[in-house]
């Protein structure tokens, strides 16, 4: 959307807080200018409440995706879009309309049209991360893999050391085992393949597994993975594993 603060407008009392003064005389907003805290939420909200209502239509902040699964439905979404852009009097940016596309960037994935695989910005900016030097950077690299944790099976599992490292009555020794482990967890997410669609009419594999720190599963489908998932285990759930 070109603009899109300014396509909402502001009741008399709102206006009236965004007046302001210059040299010519006294003015004030009759659209949400840009620089109000609450205004990125209100600009959603209005977004949504214009657009949310049309299946097939995702409102990121002032980006719209339209999805269909087939180039008949997505043209009919896509007027369905203009036709109410036109009534609400919204404008949209010329140069960053794109039609058609087969894969687009969405919440720090990458959609396409066989399924869905993590950023390669966010793989790269990963993959060439040095090895820790301390607890902070263990915890920000550990972060950046929890982000792609679907991405990963048995992440929870195989992070553990790292974890460990994070412990406030653990002191910081990096040892080879620690190295093992960081290379491993690059290494997988370099070599996941693009994650299937979700299809309620196929039939779903769940594989299991499970380690004295934490647990993991994958849906797969047709022999595809699905999503993977993967938690580690608390104290509580710890000790009676050593207890059974």
């Amino acid at each position: 959307m070109s603009a899109g603060f300014w396509h909402v407008p502001l009741d008399k009392e709102s206006s009236d807080l965004c007046c302001f003064n210059t040299h010519v005389g006294k003015y004030k907003f009759l659209r949400m200018p840009f620089g109000i805290k609450s205004a990125p939420e209100v600009f959603q909200k209005h977004v949504i409440r214009i657009f949310g209502h049309i299946s097939g239509v995702s409102v990121i902040f002032d980006d719209l995706i339209i999805a269909a699964n087939n180039e008949k439905g997505h043209d009919e979404i896509l007027q369905r879009v203009l036709n109410t852009a036109l009534e609400n009097n919204i404008k949209f940016n010329k140069d960053k309309i794109q039609f058609e596309i087969k894969s687009v960037r969405y919440m720090g994935n990458i959609i396409t049209d066989k399924g869905v695989k993590p950023d390669d910005d966010k793989v790269r900016a990963i993959r060439e991360m040095s090895e820790p030097k301390c607890k902070e950077e263990v915890k920000r690299f550990l972060g950046m893999i929890n982000f792609l944790s679907s991405f990963i099976p048995n992440v929870a599992i195989i992070n553990a050391p790292l974890r460990e490292l994070l412990k406030q009555n653990v002191d910081w020794h990096w040892t080879h085992r620690h190295t093992e482990v960081f290379n491993k967890l690059k290494e997988l997410l370099s070599k996941q393949p693009t994650m299937k669609y979700f299809d309620p009419k196929e039939n779903i594999v769940i594989q299991t597994d499970a380690s004295k720190k934490g647990i993991g599963c994958c849906l797969l489908q047709n022999g595809q993975p699905v999503a993977y998932a993967s938690r580690a285990l608390t104290e509580t759930e710890i000790t009676q594993i050593r207890t059974n």
